[in-house]
């Protein structure tokens, strides 16, 4: 639900919001904003250096 509420308040044309209560919000929108994809594959060895990546950008901005 949040990740249509910043298009809509940025970009008003396209978004619209339709229909909203205290659970539930109906946006319109084109229908070729929508797109599909496969997830991603990401084998053990590449989260893992992904991982490490993090670390060591997480500590650098602690120590600055």
């Amino acid at each position: 639900m949040r990740k249509l509420d910043t298009p809509a308040a940025d970009f008003p044309d396209p978004y619209s919001l339709m229909e909203q209560d205290e659970v539930s919000k109906t946006y319109s929108f084109p229908k070729s904003y929508v797109s599909y994809r496969k997830p991603r594959a990401v084998s053990a060895e590449q989260r893992e250096r992904a991982r490490q990546m993090m670390i060591e950008r997480n500590t650098e901005k602690c120590n600055n």
